[in-house]
């Protein structure tokens, strides 16, 4: 009986050996509390998930470039642009001033246009003179003239057509100072001038946009490619003449002053992608 009664008890004892819990110790206790609450800290302060960005487009570039160049100040008293040269308007062009300075201007980027190619395929014609040319370009007296605005469409009707990586930015307003920066980054600009340089005399226009486009009939269009502020000189490539001149900028900027500061500037993309 004896040995029955020793049997169970160590029986017993063993059992409960067994049964006995882990327990953790204070210290563990807080180290797991502390670890917890520092991965709940971590994952909370971790920044959120951002989608991928897209690349600017190709008018964001332009419109940075753009401001890149306005604000920038003249680097250089004398400056030339390579490789720009007079369009003839005559004798079988006789009214596309325009179309002629956004020829040199265009092959000046290498594009290698003939006189023709604005006139006949890419020129944006409307009633106004605003939003395309009014007319006919080919003889003096028939052919009006076309502003800025339709001289922009007119580019945009090239580049269309050749995939040429050129962007035309209508820069009406901007001063000569202003626009002498654009030349000195290698943009042709077309300035709006009179054929004589004579002071214009105005017989009605058209609003646009909140603009006053006015009417002469000395209206011309030249591209404005060189500057020289110590002779006060501006070069112009100039299809009435047919000539690439420097001329006297005082006359030249108080005449585009008078008729209401009208230009645009034509820059080239290939860089900016």
């Amino acid at each position: 009986m004896k040995r029955v009664l020793i049997i169970l008890l160590l029986a017993a004892l063993t059992l409960s050996g067994c049964a006995n819990p882990v327990v953790s110790t204070p210290d563990e206790a807080t180290f797991d509390e502390a670890t917890a609450d520092q991965a709940t800290k971590d994952e909370a302060t971790l920044p959120p998930t951002q989608p991928p960005t897209e690349p600017p487009t190709l008018d964001e570039l332009a419109q940075a470039e753009y401001d890149k160049i306005l604000s920038t100040e003249l680097k250089e008293d004398i400056f030339v642009i390579d490789d720009v040269s007079a369009e003839q308007q005559y004798p079988d062009l006789q009214a596309a001033c325009e179309a002629m300075a956004l020829t040199a201007a265009i092959n000046h980027f290498g594009y290698d246009i003939d006189r023709y190619a604005i006139v006949d395929d890419y020129l944006e014609y409307s009633g106004d003179c605003v939003t395309g040319y009014c007319g006919d370009p080919h003889y003096f007296y028939e052919g009006a003239g076309i502003f800025p605005p339709g001289m922009v469409t007119t580019v945009w009707n090239f580049v269309d057509d050749t995939d040429a990586e050129l962007y035309p930015f209508d820069t009406t307003g901007l001063s000569m100072d202003e626009l002498y920066r654009f030349v000195q980054a290698g943009c042709p600009v077309l300035i709006w001038t009179t054929y004589d340089r004579g002071m214009p005399y105005f017989d009605g226009g058209t609003e646009y946009n909140d603009t006053w486009y006015p009417w002469f009939d000395t209206e011309h269009c030249v591209c404005l490619y060189g500057y020289d502020v110590e002779d006060d000189e501006v070069k112009i490539a100039d299809s009435w003449y047919g000539t690439e001149e420097w001329e006297s900028s005082g006359r030249f900027e108080d005449v585009y002053d008078e008729i209401g500061r009208f230009s645009m500037v034509l820059m080239d993309t290939s860089k900016l992608r």
